[in-house]
């Protein structure tokens, strides 16, 4: 109590509520929703153009059995040699987490991003309908249980596969697809106006009570 009082006597008790206010948006902000940037590669035509792109996750997406439609939005992809650029359209749009998976290749537990998509047209009569990336971790152990969660470092796979596809399809609905790998995925950080806004904020919160207390003291 007597230091609340001491707090309330310097004008630092709203400062610091701000500060406490400001750092739990923020964490809940990174906690909800997220932007992910991936680069890669085609692997299935020559040469092997680069990829580029964007998605935004929100963890906190409710679904079961490891199937969470809806924590997908945002998505961009830009295949750089070909000069195509594909978006994010209305969909499923969806995260699944896989236990133990059984491939050709092994067990793996499987995090994987199904977007439906939209874009340039190729080749004249073929369009994108439809992307999804997939981060294999061989010998499963990678999840403790199917909940939502987010995507896994590239260097956590245990050699597992990350990879990537974008299907198209013809006039006549015949399918095609490019397909490759993931180089790099990380997190994109909050842009820098929001941190200076909530600086700004703090300050601002800070001028005020030091006014309130100045106003105080010309009163007694």
């Amino acid at each position: 109590m007597r230091m609340m009082k001491r707090w309330l006597r310097r004008g630092l008790i709203l400062p610091a509520a701000a500060v406490c206010a400001f750092s739990v948006s923020i964490s809940a902000a990174q906690a909800a929703l997220v932007t992910y940037s991936f680069t890669g590669s085609i692997d299935n035509i020559a040469p092997k153009d680069t990829i580029s792109g964007l998605f935004r996750f929100d963890n906190a997406t409710g679904g079961s059995g490891g199937v969470y439609n809806g924590a997908v939005t945002g998505f961009t992809l830009k295949i750089e040699g070909l000069g195509h650029n594909s978006f994010f359209a209305p969909g499923a749009n969806a995260v699944t987490i896989s236990q133990n998976m059984p491939l050709a290749s092994g067990i793996v537990d499987r995090w994987a991003l199904v977007t439906a998509a939209t874009g340039d047209v190729i080749s004249g009569t073929t369009a994108p309908f439809n992307f999804d990336l997939r981060l294999d971790h061989n010998g499963g152990g990678l999840f403790t249980d199917t909940s939502l969660q987010d995507p896994p470092s590239l260097s956590s796979l245990n050699g597992g596969r990350a990879q990537w596809r974008l299907f198209f399809e013809d006039v006549n609905g015949n399918p095609s697809v490019y397909l490759g790998s993931i180089s790099s995925l990380t997190a994109v950080p909050l842009p820098a106006a929001v941190l200076l806004f909530g600086a700004g904020l703090i300050s601002l919160v800070g001028l005020g009570a030091g006014g309130l207390r100045n106003l105080r003291a010309s009163k007694v």
